[in-house]
């Protein structure tokens, strides 16, 4: 592990991501659930990625990896699921110390997301979006992000996991803060994600008001990034 932190952190990588819990995909594979790293292990991972500079992302589906991640103390979590053999099974104390370490959480939910819960069915669906209005209530910070790649998540719909926030009763403020603010501050960027004075000049312009409709975030007018000149759309 140390070996694999060290070749990844002089290729470049700008941070360590680790498979905490089994993702579905590789067959043969543990389950979502089940934890595929020790405690100590994932200590040892993120000091070794803090001794090159990185930080820690962990995908996380089961509630045991959850809680083993946020004690070895990883940047973010990914899906934060929790899942168990019996189904969901949320857990306060963990997410009171997910608030109180400062760890992102990323839902990492589809823009085909409709399709995604009629596949769940309906009372796997409704343990999913409790879970997520629980961590809410309880203050945690949630980033956007999606799982495209994997069978049936595109690339090319980032606003479609912006709405799916918003069908969950988050303001449409919370949810460009997850994309933005929030965002940044789990990357460690300190010199972006807002618009103020001494930031990079990080600019989107749409045709509309994101505050009062997500969707003009599909009418990109103008991108400005910094140090480039101006992309017109």
């Amino acid at each position: 592990m140390r070996a694999r932190i060290a070749r990844n952190a002089e290729a470049g990588a700008d941070l360590i991501k680790v498979m905490a819990s089994g993702g579905a995909i590789t067959p043969t594979g543990p389950r979502m659930w089940q934890s595929q790293f020790t405690p100590a292990q994932l200590r040892l991972i993120v000091e070794e990625s803090e001794r090159h500079g990185l930080p820690v992302a962990a995908h996380a589906h089961g509630t045991e990896a959850i809680a083993h991640c946020v004690d070895a103390g990883v940047r973010t979590l990914e899906h934060c699921s929790w899942r168990t053999a019996d189904g969901v099974v949320y857990d306060p104390e963990t997410t009171r110390r997910i608030v109180e370490s400062d760890v992102a959480v990323c839902r990492c939910v589809s823009g085909n997301w409709p399709l995604f819960l009629e596949q769940l069915g309906p009372e796997r669906a409704k343990s999913m979006n409790e879970v997520i209005d629980r961590m809410r209530e309880a203050g945690v910070r949630f980033i956007a992000g999606t799982d495209a790649g994997v069978p049936g998540a595109r690339f090319d719909d980032y606003v479609g996991m912006l709405e799916f926030f918003e069908g969950r009763g988050f303001t449409h403020a919370e949810i460009l803060d997850m994309a933005t603010t929030h965002a940044a501050h789990a990357l460690g960027l300190t010199d972006t994600g807002r618009l103020a004075a001494g930031k990079r000049a990080d600019l989107l312009v749409v045709d509309g008001n994101p505050l009062t409709d997500l969707d003009a975030l599909r009418r990109i007018r103008h991108v400005w990034t910094a140090e480039r000149d101006p992309v017109m759309w």
